[in-house]
């Protein structure tokens, strides 16, 4: 099955103008079977369906390549749960430098081990909390894109992500269509951060017509030490929705 699945893939993706060469192709597909096969055991993705994982995670993932047009350069995943974005984009861009940071070891072993089995060099799995990561000299302000998916509302994830940040690049995230409300309670503390919101795109996905909305947040200028701070005060701050 994983050549049809392979075909699937590369039509859907040159629909949405995303090249893929026969082994980005076959990595992609080779990671989702791996996935799918581990999660009967551990649980990795809610998805099971081969087809709706090919659109809610493989080119849910690929779609955040169009604002990241360096080929080589250093992201970080924050929150990458089984790998998403950041095996995509690893597999997509193999000269950049890609961590994959979470917070639960269980799930992290179980991506780190599927990385090396498809022979991705470009990947380093980072276990620890975001709100701690951050504050460390190897981390702060060290990834020109930092990226993020269904973690937390904009505000939290915001000052989780933005201290990753060096200035001039990008936080980018992954946000599903009721994403207004929370995103216009983001502003204040993504400009406390050193960020602006510079690009909002949406872009409906087949064949379940889910929309998936791109947030771009620039970083102006360093993030005061100040932040990010404990998650107890990031969580205390943010208003519910």
């Amino acid at each position: 099955m994983s050549g049809l699945y392979e075909n699937i893939l590369r039509n859907s993706c040159a629909d949405l103008g995303i090249a893929l060469s026969q082994d980005q192709c076959s990595r992609l597909i080779e990671y989702m079977n791996k996935i799918l096969d581990i999660n009967t055991k551990i649980n990795l993705t809610r998805i099971v369906d081969p087809m709706e994982f090919i659109e809610k995670h493989l080119i849910d993932s690929l779609l955040a390549l169009e604002y990241m047009p360096d080929e080589k350069t250093k992201v970080i995943d924050v929150g990458t749960g089984g790998g998403f974005p950041g095996v995509p984009v690893a597999i997509m861009r193999p000269l950049s430098h890609v961590v994959l940071l979470d917070a639960t070891a269980k799930k992290l072993k179980v991506v780190d081990t599927i990385v090396e089995e498809i022979g991705l060099k470009n990947v380093l799995c980072v276990h620890a909390r975001a709100e701690v990561a951050s504050t460390l000299p190897a981390y702060r302000e060290k990834y020109k894109y930092a990226l993020s998916r269904a973690v937390a509302p904009m505000p939290i994830l915001a000052e989780l992500c933005l201290p990753f940040v060096e200035p001039g690049g990008e936080f980018i995230a992954l946000k599903g269509k009721n994403y207004e409300p929370e995103l216009e309670q983001a502003r204040e503390i993504i400009a406390k951060l050193g960020g602006e919101i510079t690009n909002v795109e949406k872009i409906v996905t087949e064949p379940s017509l889910t929309t998936r909305v791109f947030i771009e947040v620039v970083k102006k200028e360093k993030t005061k030490s100040l932040y990010p701070r404990s998650f107890s005060e990031i969580k205390k701050n943010y208003k519910k929705l």
